[in-house]
């Protein structure tokens, strides 16, 4: 079996480390490593079976990784800020916290009213098509600290989502 490195995903997939990617590209490179690593193709020898397992594994979780904006924009930054030690602490700005704060008290106040409801989620959804901007902008430039702050916005704009799916 040949050797796998399993120690990032980008050199797994022999692919350059970068936010834009060819998915069509790496969907083939991920066929291929399921291919290559498949359990069933050592089925003869355990060890090599329990190998191509870790790596068969590896390889899913680096796939849903990769293939998905956000993700792949995370993992970015985790390998980034962590290789360079820039991993100090990342603040969420005031504006960004003090519109959160009103946010979270119009949902704390919802009614019966689907309307308030659809109006809250129409303003999270314009928040998250700037953040994404923001998110391309940043993963491109490869500016790692306010893209983890970026991200940062879009884990706290999920929560939200979440908090109205489940008001009443």
């Amino acid at each position: 079996m040949e050797k796998a490195n399993l120690t990032d995903y980008f050199k797994f997939y022999e692919i350059e480390a970068q936010y834009v990617l060819d998915l069509n590209l790496l969907k083939e490179a991920y066929i291929s490593k399921s291919k290559t690593f498949h359990p069933d193709v050592f089925r003869e020898d355990a060890q090599m079976q329990h190998q191509a397992l870790l790596v068969s594994s590896y390889n899913n979780k680096a796939y849903n990784t990769l293939k998905n904006d956000i993700s792949r924009a995370q993992y970015l930054v985790d390998l980034n800020l962590h290789q360079t030690k820039e991993d100090s602490k990342v603040v969420l700005p005031n504006e960004f916290l003090m519109d959160m704060m009103d946010l979270n008290e119009s949902i704390d106040d919802l009614n019966d009213s689907n309307t308030d409801k659809e109006q809250i989620a129409q303003q999270i959804a314009n928040l998250k098509t700037d953040i994404k901007s923001e998110i391309n902008q940043f993963a491109e430039q490869s500016n790692w600290q306010n893209l983890q702050i970026s991200l940062m916005k879009w884990k706290y704009l999920l929560r939200l989502e979440e908090r109205i799916l489940y008001s009443d």
